[in-house]
């Protein structure tokens, strides 16, 4: 396949790129940015569009806001280290995915296109890694056997 086969130097630019974003993100979400953490007295749905609307939402727990940064943030990091690359995008992946699909549902601006390429970009690192997957799910034994 395709992916197995990819230069390392592409996949090192692609693992560093998406730690970067996701890192930026996390930290905004942790440090109390993206959702509206406010007050709800004066809102209608004839006064908050739905883009506003999902912030409001996500913002009504702050403790939810923070805890998708630290899904976000922890991940991220793990990309920086070869040996958890796979567990990081295969968990950024998962939450990009959300976040792909969230943006699609209520209808984002360009931003969910974004979404969907840091997604792609993490899929692309989870099926380079995918001996990995392999090797988690096989038989111990035959594991065994292919590491001596």
């Amino acid at each position: 396949m395709i992916w197995h086969k990819a230069p390392s130097k592409t996949i090192l630019v692609i693992r560093l790129l998406m730690a970067a974003i996701f890192t930026v993100y996390g930290c905004v979400k942790l440090f109390g940015g993206q959702f509206y953490y406010g007050d709800w007295d004066d809102l209608s749905k004839s006064t908050v569009d739905g883009t506003s609307l999902v912030w409001l939402f996500y913002g009504y727990s702050p403790f939810y806001g923070r805890i998708t940064g630290l899904f976000e943030l922890v991940p991220a990091i793990m990309l920086l280290f070869r040996r958890t690359t796979f567990v990081g995008a295969g968990a950024l992946f998962v939450v990009g995915l959300n976040i792909t699909l969230m943006d699609f549902a209520f209808d984002y601006p360009s931003v969910k296109y974004m979404a969907a390429l840091y997604t792609v970009l993490c899929g692309v690192l989870v099926l380079h890694d995918r001996e990995k997957a392999r090797d988690v799910f096989a038989d111990p034994q035959a594991v065994q056997c292919r590491t001596r």
